[in-house]
């Protein structure tokens, strides 16, 4: 079985899960809300002043780890 297939279709049914995922250079946290074309799609939840949403998008190819919360 070839992995890059088995990680893209856990990958679609995580959709909804909160997940972890590690780059080089950062490390997000967020809810998945998409996967395709090899883009990780995520809504983080930004705290500070006041609380925003925002879109972050990872190149399957450029991410470390990732971590499914259940």
């Amino acid at each position: 079985m070839n992995f890059s297939w088995r990680l893209e279709s856990q990958l679609q049914q995580s959709i909804g899960m909160t997940l972890e995922v590690a780059t080089d250079n950062a490390l997000f946290e967020g809810v998945l809300t998409s996967f395709e074309n090899g883009l990780i799609k995520l809504e983080e939840t930004v705290i500070g002043y006041e609380r925003e949403n925002r879109s972050v998008f990872i190149a399957l190819s450029s991410v470390n780890f990732i971590k499914v919360q259940f």
